[in-house]
C-alpha cells in the first residue's frame, strides 16, 4: 500500500498531466514500470484509474495500489503514441501489460550493412542499416535455415576485412562455400547479385529468384562460362528443393499473414501463418503473458502492435523539437532516442504483407492499419474471415495454436515442480531457514593472478535472471590469491545490502534521499543462499566476510568440484548428495554458470590487454591516431622501419609530432 503522503503527490502530478496525445507509464515504489498504455487525452485516461466511482478488475485493482508515480511523453498523433508504446513495452517488460513472453530473447536472421555482407544469426536488433528477417521462435530451426542458406549461396562468414592485403583464400572457398572476395576472386557488385538473391529467398519469393537464377545461368552458357552456369544450375536445384516443401495454401499468389490465438491458464499462444505468392512459407507461435482480463480484441491488437513493431523495427518520431530535446526527454523519460521515420523502409515493405487475417477483430484496427500502411507505403487490411476457404484456414492457425498453447502449459508444470523439487532439496540437505528463491554464485578467474575478475550470477526459482549478473574487476594486485580475491568481491556485493540494513534500522534518522538510494541500488535483494565456487578455503574466507560485516544470517555454501561436495560453515564433513539428486544437478548449473560468466570476462580483460601496444604509452597518440597508423603501417615493428614522412603522411600525424614518435620507438 502506498503512504497517504506519496498519494498525495502522486495526485498533484496527475492534476499536471496535459490533456494531449501520448504514453504514459505507471511506476513502482521500487523505481519499476508496472504498466504501460496510450491515451488520445492523457489527462482524462490517468485520471480515470484513480477516480473512486471507478470499477477496475481485481488485477488493475492491485496495480494500482502500488503505483507511486506516473511519467507521461507527450507525441503528435495516436500512431505515434501505438509505435511508442509497443516499443516501450518490448524494451520494460511490465508486469500488468500483455506482452510476447521473452521478447528479447526472439532470434533473427541478420544480413549485415556492410561492404561484402554476411549473414549471421543475431538475437539483438539494432538500428544500424542492417536487414532483420524474423523475429523466430525456434532457434534451431533458424540455424538450420542459415546453414541452408549457406550451402545454396556462396557468402563469406568470416570478418576478414576486404582490403586487398590477403593473397591466398581460406578452405571456405576450396570446399566451394565461399567465391573469396578477400582476395579479389569475386568483385563486389557479383558479390552484391547474390545478397540481393539471399534477400528475396529469406522473403519468400523463390519464384522470382529462380526466374532470376534460370536467365543468369542461360547468359553464362551463352557466353560460353559453363564453370558458372553450372554453380547457378546446382543453386537452382537446391532452391527448388525447398520450394517443393512449401504447401500452396491458395492458387492466387497472395501475401498475407493468417492469425489465431488460444487461451489457458492466464496465458495465451499466439500462432502466425506466413503465406506469400500463396504458398505457406513459414509459421511461429508466441506466448503471450499478462492476459488475465483482457478482451480477445485487446489481446490481437496488443500482438499486432508488438509482433510488426519487432518484425519491422519501427521507432517513433517526435515533431516539432529539435534533436537535442529529443534526446533530452528521451534521457528524462529512460526512453530509446527517437529516430525519423523514412516514408519508405525496405524491411517493414516485405515484413507486413497487404492482407491480414485474424480470429478476432483488433480493437483500434483502423489506428492499427494505418499505421501498418504508412509503414509499407501501400493500403494494409486486417480481415476477419467469415466464410469460405479463408474461414476455414483460419480454423487450422487456431488448432495449431491450441497444441502449442497445450505443449507450452505441459512443459512449463514439469519444469516448475522440477525447479520446486530442486529448491526443497537443497533447502533439506543444507538446513535452510527457508526455499532458497534467490541464489547468488561467485567464482574468480585468473592466471598467476594477472587480469582478475570475479562473477555473480543470480538464480531466481531456479533459473537464470541475467539482468542481476554482475563482474567485478578484482583491484587485489599482490599476486595469486584467491581467498582474498573473493573476500573483496563479497565485501564489495555485501556493502549494498549493509547500507540498506542501516537505513531500515535508523528510520526517521536517516535522510529521505539515502533511504530511496539504498532502495534503487544494484544489489539491494538479499540472497536466500550465497554459493561460491570452492572448498573448506574458499568458504572459510567468505565466512570471515560475513562475520565482520554482522551478515552471518545469510546462509552460504561451497561446492568442491574434485568429488561434487558440499560445504558449510561450522561442519568439518562434507554434505554428499546423490549424483541423482535434482538439487545437486541445480547447484551444478550454477557453479558452471558463475565459472563460465566469470572466465569469459576474463578472457575479454586478457585480450585487451594483448592488444596494448608501445603506441599507448605514447602522449599525443591516442585511440583514433593509433588506429590510421596501424591501419597504414600494420605493426609498430613497420613504423619503427618507416620515415618520419612517411609516418607524418598519415591523417592527424605531424612532422614534429611523427618526429617524436620515432625517437621514443628507437626508430
Amino acid at each position: 500500500m502506498v503512504p497517504s503522503k506519496e498519494r498525495e503527490a502522486l495526485q498533484q502530478r496527475i492534476a499536471q498531466i496535459p490533456d494531449a496525445p501520448g504514453v504514459y507509464q505507471m511506476m513502482g515504489s521500487d523505481g519499476d514500470v508496472l504498466y504501460i498504455g496510450k491515451a488520445i487525452s492523457l489527462r482524462n485516461r490517468v485520471r480515470s484509474y484513480f477516480q473512486d466511482s471507478a470499477t477496475h478488475h481485481i488485477r488493475t485493482e492491485a496495480m494500482i495500489e502500488r503505483i507511486v508515480d506516473v511519467r507521461t511523453i507527450v507525441v503528435t498523433n495516436e500512431i505515434e503514441a501505438l509505435i511508442l508504446e509497443a516499443n516501450l513495452i518490448k524494451r520494460y517488460q511490465p508486469p500488468f501489460n500483455v506482452r510476447l513472453r521473452d521478447d528479447k530473447r526472439y532470434p533473427y536472421l541478420k544480413v549485415t550493412n556492410e561492404p561484402f555482407p554476411r549473414v549471421v544469426f543475431t538475437r539483438v536488433v539494432k538500428d544500424d542499416g542492417a536487414r532483420y528477417f524474423g523475429p523466430y521462435t525456434n532457434a534451431h530451426g533458424l540455424r538450420e535455415l542459415l546453414d541452408l542458406v549457406r550451402l545454396v549461396f556462396p557468402l563469406r562468414t568470416c570478418r576478414e576485412p576486404i582490403d586487398g592485403r590477403r593473397h591466398r583464400p581460406c578452405l571456405q572457398y576450396h570446399i566451394k562455400r565461399c567465391l573469396a572476395p578477400c582476395v579479389g576472386y569475386q568483385n563486389e557488385a557479383d558479390y552484391d547479385a547474390t545478397i540481393e538473391e539471399v534477400v528475396l529467398f529469406l522473403e519468400g519469393k523463390q519464384e522470382s529468384l529462380l526466374a532470376r537464377l534460370q536467365n543468369e545461368m542461360t547468359q553464362s552458357a551463352e557466353s560460353l562460362n559453363f564453370e558458372t552456369a553450372a554453380r547457378l544450375r546446382d543453386r537452382i536445384v537446391q532452391v527448388r528443393r525447398v520450394t517443393e516443401g512449401q504447401k500452396v495454401v491458395w492458387k492466387s499468389r497472395l501475401d498475407m499473414d493468417l492469425i489465431a490465438a488460444a487461451r489457458s491458464q492466464g496465458q495465451a499462444c499466439m500462432q502466425v501463418f506466413m503465406v506469400r505468392g500463396g504458398k505457406l512459407i513459414g509459421q511461429e507461435h508466441f506466448i503471450l503473458e499478462g492476459v488475465y482480463e483482457q478482451s480477445d480484441a485487446t489481446l490481437f491488437a496488443e500482438f499486432l502492435k508488438q509482433f510488426y513493431t519487432a518484425r519491422t523495427g519501427s521507432t517513433p518520431e517526435i515533431p516539432g523539437i529539435s534533436a537535442f530535446a529529443k534526446q533530452r526527454i528521451a534521457r528524462d523519460n529512460e526512453v530509446p532516442i527517437p529516430e525519423k521515420r523514412h516514408r519508405h523502409n525496405p524491411r517493414a515493405t516485405n515484413a507486413v504483407p497487404k492482407e491480414i487475417l485474424v480470429q478476432i477483430d483488433p480493437t483500434e484496427r483502423g489506428v492499427i492499419e494505418a499505421w501498418l500502411s504508412e509503414l509499407k507505403s501501400q493500403r494494409v487490411r486486417v480481415l476477419v474471415p467469415q466464410r469460405g476457404a479463408r474461414a476455414e484456414y483460419m480454423r487450422l492457425v487456431q488448432k495449431n495454436a491450441e497444441q502449442n498453447l497445450k505443449a507450452f502449459l505441459v512443459h512449463q508444470e514439469v519444469q516448475e515442480t522440477a525447479q520446486a523439487r530442486s529448491l526443497t532439496e537443497i533447502a533439506d540437505a543444507l538446513e535452510l531457514p527457508k526455499i532458497p528463491h534467490r541464489i547468488e554464485c561467485y567464482d574468480i578467474s585468473n592466471i598467476q593472478g594477472t587480469n582478475p575478475v570475479s562473477s555473480m550470477v543470480v538464480f531466481v526459482e531456479g533459473r537464470p535472471k541475467k539482468s542481476d549478473y554482475r563482474k567485478f574487476k578484482i583491484q587485489y594486485d599482490r599476486g595469486p590469491n584467491d581467498f582474498a580475491m573473493m573476500q573483496e568481491t563479497l565485501r564489495r556485493r555485501l556493502r549494498y545490502l549493509r547500507r540498506e540494513t542501516d537505513a531500515d534500522v535508523a528510520h526517521e534518522s536517516v535522510d529521505p534521499l539515502t533511504k530511496e538510494l539504498a532502495k534503487k541500488e544494484k544489489f539491494n535483494k538479499t540472497p536466500d543462499l550465497l554459493l561460491i565456487d570452492g572448498g573448506k578455503g574458499q568458504l572459510n574466507a567468505v565466512a570471515e566476510v560475513l562475520e565482520e560485516m554482522d551478515m552471518t544470517g545469510i546462509p552460504v555454501a561451497g561446492l568442491a568440484k574434485e568429488h561434487e561436495w558440499l560445504y558449510v560453515p561450522g561442519q568439518p564433513e562434507p554434505i554428499v548428495l546423490p549424483p541423482n539428486s535434482a538439487g545437486l544437478h541445480l547447484i551444478m548449473r550454477v557453479r558452471d554458470e558463475a565459472h563460465r560468466f566469470a572466465v569469459t570476462y576474463h578472457r575479454q580483460r586478457r585480450a585487451k590487454e594483448m592488444t596494448r601496444s608501445a603506441l599507448d604509452a605514447f602522449e599525443g597518440v591516442g585511440p583514433v591516431r593509433k588506429k590510421r597508423l596501424l591501419s597504414a603501417f600494420g605493426s609498430v615493428a613497420a613504423i619503427r622501419r618507416a620515415g618520419v614522412d612517411e609516418v607524418a603522411a598519415v591523417k592527424g600525424m605531424t612532422p614534429a609530432l611523427a618526429s617524436r614518435l620515432k625517437a621514443a620507438l628507437g626508430g
